[in-house]
């Protein structure tokens, strides 16, 4: 807002002006949370459902409440309340197994949309302009990493929303502090001051008990939620000291709470094979210059890593990201920590004092997750480092750097990087639309059983098992029949096979027994089966059926897919 903007004009009550201004900053960020929904919704049932998404559906939909707690804890490493709310979600909108990816997958879009809201209101309560906090929307609309995990039925997007939640009551609560500290130093009257400290006790104790439910159902959403709680304490301990003691109280209490969920994973620990390791073998400990790939990967617009083998970041989107945030964010630094003692009329949009408290809650809750994060991957037995549970370090970043870019000086400068985001984001947004949608192998394997499921073969009872040689192509297939309600083929993994790598991250859920585990010396004795895997051409050279030939099988019937850039088989095997 220009110093014009803030005169009052002639004769036009506050309270009108206030609207006015209200309803212009609505009508100004209507857009940005337009394109945030439309980029979430866009393609949103272009591919199946993946491994981790059917676990999702596996365990609310068919599993009464107190299997699927169970169920979920055999799993280890996530809490149970994004389970519960899916199984609400189907039993509303009836979107279980045999719905489109589309609908299921909508439950998580609705939960990142409605994180644009405590986003909002959390650039409110720290002051920043309006313009930062459409930068800040619109920076979020585009991530690339933040579409993704808004697109996947899993629990990050509630995550997101939680943890932003949880800032903004948290912003709240320390600023009720910084004034009710004002205020004494004010040195009002006794009586409006006893008014006051009395009214700002009972705001300050109403949010309270709204963050104290918000980090309940945070922590109960994913374990970094306790991350997010951690760093809550620490923040308090350096900056709200007074508050510490009741701060501690709400947290032991929150452990309380959380107990009867850390028993129940100790004990289905006690039986589960793998352990940890199983689940997290496949995280390997962070390079230093791992530590700058969650903000890097925040920047790019419309793409999100989505193989291994792909670039995390491509080169053009890290260099560009450097010059247009690098250079605001080292200015804000420097504005607000080496001149602390500037004066408000530098042209800064919210005074010194207040600009200074969000640069430093924000910088704190944008470093404090990466860092921490970092840290505990190098030292714990086994490393916890992931991206995509770092998305509790986006709702600060992003306002940290919308507001560096949005009160950058001199002017000609913050326009100048604005046009090249702005020429940036258009051009990414240019081969999104251009890029053809995924075709991954897994959707290809889902449909190919569904085609051995209705050959005539399978129809007239000669072939009754479909194997496949690894843990993700199986549960892929299981998944595909099971929400047909195609039951006459039973599926079998066949572990240990000659010339198969399993990929550590896939393994079949613990205290699932539909699926068939055999071993390769063990397995295949039947007349006939249907078999199914993936390669770069037909069967001649993959090692199984190499192995399966030499004992005196032949390949009946074939059937295939393409699937980004490999083939997808499903064959029947006859003994000759």
């Amino acid at each position: 807002m220009t110093s014009d903007e803030r005169k009052p004009r002639s004769g036009e009550p506050r309270g009108a002006r206030g609207a006015r201004s209200l309803s212009l900053d609505l009508a100004l960020l209507a857009p940005v949370c337009a394109l945030y929904a439309a980029a979430r919704v866009w393609r949103l049932g272009a591919t199946c459902l993946w491994f981790d998404e059917i676990f999702g559906v596996h365990a609310a939909e068919w599993h009464g409440w107190g299997d699927g707690l169970r169920f979920v804890a055999l799993d280890l490493i996530h809490p149970p309340l994004f389970y519960a709310l899916l199984k609400v979600w189907i039993a509303v909108t009836g979107a279980g197994a045999g719905a489109s990816a589309w609908w299921l997958r909508m439950f998580a879009v609705v939960a990142s949309v409605c994180a644009v809201v405590p986003l909002a209101l959390l650039a409110r309560e720290l002051r920043l302009s309006a313009g930062a906090t459409r930068l800040a929307v619109l920076l979020a609309a585009v991530s690339g990493i933040l579409i993704k995990y808004a697109q996947e039925l899993r629990m990050y997007s509630l995550l997101l929303l939680l943890a932003t939640c949880s800032l903004w009551l948290f912003a709240r609560l320390c600023n009720s502090t910084a004034r009710a500290r004002d205020g004494d130093a004010a040195g009002r009257g006794g009586e409006a001051r006893r008014g006051d400290k009395s009214r700002r006790a009972g705001d300050a104790s109403r949010v309270a008990c709204a963050l104290f439910v918000v980090n309940l159902l945070l922590v109960y959403t994913h374990y970094f939620g306790w991350l997010v709680v951690a760093l809550e304490v620490a923040f308090v301990a350096l900056f709200a000291r007074e508050r510490l003691k009741v701060f501690a109280s709400s947290v032991a209490a929150l452990a309380a709470c959380f107990a009867p969920w850390v028993g129940a994973v100790w004990r289905a620990a006690r039986g589960a094979g793998g352990g940890f390791e199983q689940n997290l073998g496949w995280a390997p400990r962070p390079r230093a210059w791992e530590i700058f790939e969650p903000y890097l990967r925040l920047h790019e617009p419309f793409r999100a890593q989505q193989q291994s083998d792909e670039p995390a970041v491509v080169g053009v989107s890290v260099v560009l990201a450097i010059v247009v945030f690098a250079p605001p964010l080292v200015a804000v630094c420097w504005r607000v920590f080496a001149r602390r003692n500037a004066s408000a009329a530098d042209g800064a949009p919210v005074g010194v004092a207040c600009e200074r408290r969000a640069v430093v809650f924000l910088a704190f809750f944008a470093l404090a997750p990466v860092v921490a994060a970092f840290a505990l991957a190098q030292v714990l037995p086994q490393s916890i480092w992931g991206v995509r549970h770092l998305i509790v370090a986006a709702p600060a970043y992003l306002l940290l750097a919308a507001h560096a870019l949005a009160s950058l000086r001199p002017q000609w400068l913050a326009v100048t990087l604005k046009i090249v985001l702005g020429c940036w984001l258009a051009l990414a947004a240019l081969v999104a639309l251009m890029r053809p949608a995924p075709a991954p192998v897994w959707c290809a394997w889902g449909a190919l059983a569904l085609d051995a499921a209705r050959d005539e073969e399978t129809a007239r009872g000669g072939a009754t098992k479909i194997y496949a040689f690894e843990d993700l192509a199986a549960y892929q297939v299981w998944y595909a029949l099971r929400a047909a309600g195609e039951t006459r083929l039973r599926v079998a993994v066949v572990r240990d096979a000659p010339g198969v790598a399993q990929d550590r991250a896939f393994f079949l859920p613990r205290g699932f027994d539909e699926i068939l585990v055999e071993r390769a010396g063990e397995a295949v004795n039947e007349e006939e089966f249907w078999v199914v895997w993936r390669g770069a051409a037909g069967d001649e050279e993959y090692p199984p059926l190499v192995a399966l030939r030499a004992r005196g099988y032949a390949i009946a019937r074939l059937y295939e897919r393409d699937a980004d850039g490999q083939k997808a088989f499903v064959a029947l095997a006859r003994r000759r």
